[in-house]
């Protein structure tokens, strides 16, 4: 029997729980297998998968006042029946709410024949009353509300409420439920954003600007997957978030310079930084996955790169001699909890742990100090997470400082990120501020 979406669905939110892989991956497997994209098939079966992850924590909040028994200890799969369920009921008009109901049931049926009477008794014990659940009161609990009602964990809005406070925080995890725009780069070495522009629209793709990033494009409409185009196959972009880009600004590099990327993974920045440097100079791409070099040299073939060298290197483990003293810009790229990706990956919210932020911070001073011992003489170092946390920080910067007091922070010299900087050259972007991903950018300089 064909598995309806409502089904496909709950697969996938099982698979994302149970082996810690991305929706996105498993969603772009599914929709290619089945030739589900760009159909209303295809589009709901995405509404309902990121939807359930982005307001898990509200779903389950109620869930678990309406479930009678111990909730956590439920198998997965009824929960994410449960959760695809409710979030239908709270959040979509799709389907009548009988037939949502019945759906339901039939999916936990075919996981366990006992599990659809437990799952028509708990949705529809909400239909008797969807507008009674309250939520933690804001002003007297204020972590608590925002946790519930905006669907984050508790440590994470606590941490967030110390460094922004209530409005701010609020605000941020708001945005964290949306959905972010689809934005790419140009390849500037294969052509420029505006001749980029006109052949998309020719093409049938509604697009922008970016607003700050100059080789950025936002695109509103899609009429086939851009990453299945020709454009994308001739490297004439590249899938990547608007902060994201900002980030070769903030190395500044310059033609026939000598850099090295700590962290390259899959080469989105080692990329830019080429194209910066009109191809012209040496960068050295380093990774601990092989199959990331794999795909850096890959993607650095197909958009006409031939400055990137890529090889295989630990960031934690002191680097080779080979590489002290040898370069004019480092670029550190570190490892780090994604908190500010959570609106293209939600499941990073369910996965993350207080605890985890110590393993990767700690990580993060071993990367930069190894890093450091690559800079030339009045070379520069760049520090930058994806992450919202100053743990992952601030307090990297500063632990730095001290181990590396010939280091002294330097702001950058572009000009494209100037806005974006904070009293002391840091640049830092937020989703709720810049409708970016958020970024934290720091630039030393080697003073001897």
């Amino acid at each position: 029997m064909k598995k309806t979406i409502r089904h496909q669905a709950v697969e996938i939110l099982t698979r994302v729980s149970k082996s810690g892989a991305f929706a996105a991956d498993l969603l772009d497997s599914r929709l290619e297998k089945q030739s589900l994209s760009q159909t209303a098939d295809g589009r709901l079966l995405t509404h309902l998968v990121y939807g359930v992850l982005r307001m898990r924590g509200r779903l389950d909040w109620i869930l678990t006042r309406l479930y009678h028994g111990n909730y956590s200890k439920m198998e997965e799969n009824i929960k994410n029946i449960l959760r695809t369920g409710l979030y239908q009921l709270q959040f979509s008009d799709r389907l009548p709410a009988f037939a949502v109901v019945d759906e339901a049931v039939k999916i936990a049926r075919l996981f366990h024949p006992q599990a659809g009477g437990l799952v028509n008794a708990v949705l529809r014990s909400y239909l008797r009353s969807p507008d009674s659940w309250s939520f933690p009161d804001r002003d007297r609990n204020p972590a608590q509300f925002i946790a519930a009602f905006h669907s984050h964990p508790l440590w994470l809005v606590e941490e967030w409420l110390n460094l922004f406070g209530r409005e701010e925080t609020q605000a941020l995890c708001a945005a964290d439920n949306e959905m972010p725009p689809l934005t790419v780069r140009v390849n500037l070495l294969k052509s420029g954003r505006r001749e980029l522009m006109e052949k998309l629209i020719q093409a049938g793709f509604q697009v922008e600007e970016t607003p700050i990033s100059p080789d950025g494009i936002r695109v509103s409409f899609s009429p086939s997957p851009i990453q299945k185009t020709a454009f994308f196959a001739e490297g004439l972009l590249r899938l990547q978030d608007e902060a994201s880009q900002l980030i070769a600004y903030l190395v500044n590099p310059q033609k026939g310079q000598k850099i090295l990327d700590v962290c390259a993974g899959s080469g989105g920045k080692a990329t830019h930084l080429a194209a910066l440097m009109k191809n012209e100079g040496r960068i050295v791409a380093l990774d601990r996955n092989p199959e990331k070099i794999e795909q850096l040299r890959n993607n650095a073939s197909k958009m006409g790169i031939g400055i990137v060298e890529a090889a295989r290197s630990d960031g934690e483990i002191p680097l080779s001699s080979e590489y002290h003293n040898q370069f004019d810009a480092v670029f550190v790229d570190a490892p780090c909890s994604g908190t500010g990706t959570l609106r293209r990956n939600p499941e990073i919210k369910w996965r993350l742990h207080a605890g985890d932020i110590e393993r990767y911070a700690g990580a993060q001073k071993s990367i930069l100090r190894n890093a450091a011992a690559a800079v030339s003489r009045n070379g520069s170092l760049v520090y930058v997470t994806c992450s919202l946390l100053s743990r992952e920080n601030d307090e990297v910067v500063r632990q730095f400082l001290t181990d590396c007091p010939h280091y002294c922070l330097c702001p950058p010299n572009s000009h494209v990120v100037q806005n974006l900087m904070d009293p002391h050259g840091i640049l830092r972007t937020y989703p709720h501020r810049t409708s970016m991903d958020g970024f934290f950018g720091a630039v030393f300089r080697r003073r001897i």
